[in-house]
């Protein structure tokens, strides 16, 4: 039978993404991770993003394994991967090339910088993701599938007359946080990121096997939804008030799948029925995945302050010994200030200007024959550092700038995917659509 909840927990976990992203723009952090920055910080609104950065991206992945379950059923492994293949690697690819590139363009022109063609997945990694593990644990999956009294299912049967068994799935999560996500990172960095990549096919195969197992799992999280939500709420606080919202990996990993099943609890009880409306989200709400961050940065462009400049800072990784970079004074981990890079020439005298700290200090250098410095700076991932003219706009303000941000952002998305995508037939397969008629 299909669960109309899973559907619902679909549209409503990439519907929180989005608003997660708009909250980005907000955050004194923004144009680390090449997003458009708010004037000013809105750091208050981090309280709630926070609380659901640690399960957000693996609801969605369960629910992609559970997703691939509910496929596999009425298709051989050939077909699943065709299925999959047209589903997910047509509009990554069609993404990456044409729509990442304008929202890249639109960010290029509000921070004044020069325009350049930026193809890249972007916000769509978690598709690429998703293509990897399907292929992956295809062969896997599909055992299982045709040996249904294999020994894990078995397993899992047994313990799960006790519902709170449940939280035996931890264990390995556990093992995996503490192992990969060091001392100085963020369990909840997962684009591009090893962390991201493990954790992501572990909570792919689970949500496959939830499906799996049927009933029992649904009734296990029906039962426990209370508990785990009082469970979840504590380890917030905790986190949030004692950890500010760092706290140790093994407490995360317990808060976010107790989040993770409550959220799927009162999911079954509340929203597993048909709607017209869960209908048309359902089909509309990849569209708007794959579009959202075109229109958010178009929304930004109308709602936000443009800054003055952008300044491009780049990290010196290394200096040789006994060159003229170390004879100057410049060390590992100085940031130069808007280099001109034509300047390097043999023999040349160039100018940096060295950010430390507050500080920023002139040094005067003379290039070798071969137009070097003798030391290793870090040319392909500057820092874009927009400088804003000063500003008295109030909070009160910049939160009406957020709330509309998600305004445009949702009703741009929708309606274009309701006036082009939707009518336009060729277009439906490249986000994701079946073609109708």
């Amino acid at each position: 039978m299909r669960r109309y909840d899973v559907d619902w927990l679909r549209v409503m976990a990439l519907g929180l993404l989005i608003i997660y992203h708009i909250a980005v723009t907000f955050q004194p952090w923004a144009y680390f991770i090449a997003f458009i920055q708010s004037q000013k910080s809105l750091e208050f609104i981090w309280i709630f993003m926070g609380l659901i950065n640690i399960w957000r991206i693996p609801l969605l992945f369960i629910i992609s394994g559970m997703g691939v379950c509910f496929a596999m059923k009425s298709r051989n492994w050939k077909a699943l991967l065709k299925d999959r293949t047209k589903r997910i690697l047509l509009p990554l690819i069609f993404g990456s090339l044409f729509i990442v590139p304008i929202q890249f363009i639109i960010f290029q022109s509000f921070n004044n910088m020069e325009l350049a063609y930026w193809p890249t997945a972007a916000h769509l990694w978690f598709l690429e993701n998703i293509l990897w593990y399907v292929i992956l644990l295809c062969p896997i999956i599909y055992y299982l599938k045709n040996h249904p009294n294999n020994f894990l299912f078995r397993s899992l049967n047994k313990i799960l007359t006790q519902p709170f068994a449940l939280y035996i799935i931890t264990i390995p999560f556990i093992l995996e946080a503490e192992l990969m996500v060091g001392p100085w990172d963020d369990f909840s960095t997962y684009a591009g990121t090893s962390h991201g990549y493990l954790l992501g096919i572990m909570t792919f195969f689970t949500g496959f096997i939830f499906i799996s197992i049927g009933n029992l799992f649904w009734r296990s999280v029906e039962k426990i939804k209370k508990v785990s939500l009082i469970i979840a709420i504590i380890l917030y606080i905790i986190r949030l008030l004692i950890f500010e919202l760092k706290s140790p990996t093994f407490l995360i990993v317990i808060e976010s799948w107790s989040w993770l099943f409550s959220i799927f609890g009162f999911g079954s009880i509340f929203l597993n029925r048909q709607s017209s409306l869960l209908q048309y989200l359902s089909k509309a709400v990849y569209p708007v995945y794959i579009l959202h961050m075109v229109f958010m940065n178009l929304a930004a462009y109308l709602v936000l302050t443009q800054p003055l400049r952008t300044d491009y800072i780049y990290t010196v990784e290394r200096v040789e010994k006994n060159s003229v970079a170390q004879e100057v004074g410049l060390i590992a981990g100085d940031k130069i200030l808007n280099p001109d890079w034509k300047s390097f020439a043999p023999n040349a005298s160039i100018t940096l200007l060295v950010l430390r700290g507050e500080d920023v200090e002139q040094l005067s250098l003379l290039c070798n024959s071969e137009g070097k410095i003798g030391a290793d700076i870090n040319i392909f991932t500057p820092a874009m550092v927009p400088k804003f003219a000063p500003s008295d706009i109030s909070k009160f303000w910049i939160f009406g700038k957020f709330i509309l941000m998600i305004l445009l952002t949702f009703s741009g998305s929708i309606l274009c995917y309701e006036y082009i995508i939707k009518r336009v037939k060729w277009l439906r397969p490249l986000f994701g659509l079946k073609i109708e008629g």
